[in-house]
């Protein structure tokens, strides 16, 4: 019988960052309150998923969207520490693009951003390509995820924009990007889960999971 593996991922939720679209990188930033309010609706749409490990990168805005969708879960009481804080595993490996001297600029206005050959193989100044940054998720990926999915396992990873695109190049749904990923995570929303079915370590389906429910108190998700 085949093992079916899970793998859940998502960006965090809004930073104050995002709304200035400042170019963010390894800074960390806090949540905005409608990036709290966007984690904990995640937790209610991945509500249905026990999970056997969670990951998130190192940087608070990765961890505490994770934190704050595990709150909002019923069925993953096991993955707490003694004192009732949740274990995530930190991992640099999933951390967001370094975008070095671009940090805490507009990626939209700023004349030096735009002007840059955003290559794939080219990192930005004082900061990291995309290359390196699809090589290190890859060495996670391979050392860590398919080994886990592989044994049938449900994983759960929160991380950033970047780091969603280049999940779709390691996982195969993808193509290397003749330009950057930059382009690429314009549209990848935050804090929407995206669920990766495996069996015997083989992807077998991927879809982004809709919006949650009602709340209890018969409010929608914030816009």
């Amino acid at each position: 019988m085949a093992k079916k593996g899970t793998l859940v991922l998502f960006r965090h939720g809004q930073t104050p960052y995002n709304i200035k679209h400042y170019m963010t990188g390894l800074h960390d930033v806090e949540l905005t309150e409608k990036g709290e309010e966007q984690a904990r609706d995640a937790g209610r749409l991945i509500e249905g998923f026990t999970f056997d490990k969670a990951f998130s990168s190192t940087l608070k805005r990765a961890f505490n969207t994770a934190a704050l969708a595990l709150d909002q879960t019923t069925t993953n009481d096991h993955l707490k520490n003694p004192d009732g804080t949740w274990n995530i595993e930190q991992r640099k490996e999933i951390v967001e693009a370094d975008s070095g001297d671009f940090t805490a600029r507009n990626k939209l206005t700023d004349p030096e951003i735009l002007a840059y050959p955003h290559k794939y193989d080219i990192a930005l100044p004082n900061g990291e390509s995309d290359k390196q940054m699809v090589e290190r998720v890859q060495k996670f990926y391979d050392e860590e995820l398919l080994p886990r999915l592989e044994r049938g396992e449900t994983v759960l990873v929160v991380s950033h924009s970047g780091i969603m695109v280049a999940f779709d190049i390691v996982a195969g749904i993808k193509p290397v990007p003749e330009g950057d990923i930059w382009s690429n995570r314009q549209g990848v929303p935050n804090a929407a889960p995206v669920v990766f079915e495996y069996e015997d370590g083989k992807l077998v389906n991927h879809y982004q999971m809709s919006a949650p429910p009602a709340r209890k108190d018969g409010t929608g998700p914030k816009p």
